[in-house]
C-alpha cells in the first residue's frame, strides 16, 4: 500500500486557503511575494515611536530640539549627503536591514539621554537613544560617528 501526498489538496483543504488566494491575489500579496521597497526618511521616522518627556518640562524642550535634529539628519542621510544610508541606521537601531512587510515586534523608540554624546543603540529592543547637542552640527557629527562605529552584530 502506498501514501500518495498531494500539496494542492492539503493546501485546498487546509483553512480553504487556495481558493482565498485565488480569490483575493493582492490581499496576500505583501506577505507571498518580495517586493523591495525603497527607504525614505519619512518611512524611517514614521517606524520609530518617539519618548518624550512630560510638556513644559526642560527636558521636554532639549528632546525637541533633538529631535528635530534627527527629522534633519535622515533627510541630510537621504539626500546622499553622508556616508551613511538610511538602512545603516534602521540596522544601527533595529538589527534590520530593511523594513519587514509585518510589523517591527516591538516597535522601534526613540528615546534621549544626556550621558552621552554619541547615539546609543539596544537591537533587542530595537531603541535609539539620541544626544542632547545644542548645535545640529554637533548632533550630526555624533551620529555619524556613533552609527559608523557600532558593530552591529558584526555584519558588515
Amino acid at each position: 500500500m502506498s501514501i500518495t501526498f498531494s500539496w494542492k489538496v492539503y493546501i485546498s483543504s487546509s483553512l480553504d486557503f487556495l481558493n482565498a488566494l485565488e480569490q483575493h491575489p493582492a490581499l496576500f500579496m505583501p506577505f507571498m511575494c518580495y517586493s523591495e521597497n525603497k527607504l525614505t526618511a519619512d518611512a524611517l521616522e514614521s517606524l520609530f515611536h518617539v519618548q518624550l518627556s512630560l510638556p513644559g518640562s526642560t527636558m521636554h524642550q532639549e528632546e525637541t530640539r533633538a529631535l528635530n535634529y534627527w527629522r534633519d539628519y535622515l533627510l541630510y542621510v537621504e539626500e546622499k549627503e553622508a556616508s551613511l544610508s538610511l538602512e545603516d541606521i534602521l540596522m544601527f537601531g533595529t538589527g534590520l536591514r530593511e523594513v519587514p512587510s509585518t510589523s517591527i515586534k516591538p516597535q522601534p523608540q526613540i528615546a534621549f539621554q544626556k550621558d552621552s554624546r554619541f547615539p546609543v543603540a539596544n537591537m533587542c529592543a530595537s531603541t535609539i537613544k539620541l544626544p542632547i547637542s545644542h548645535t545640529y552640527e554637533a548632533f550630526q557629527e555624533a551620529m555619524d560617528f556613533g552609527i559608523q562605529n557600532a558593530p552591529g552584530f558584526g555584519l558588515p
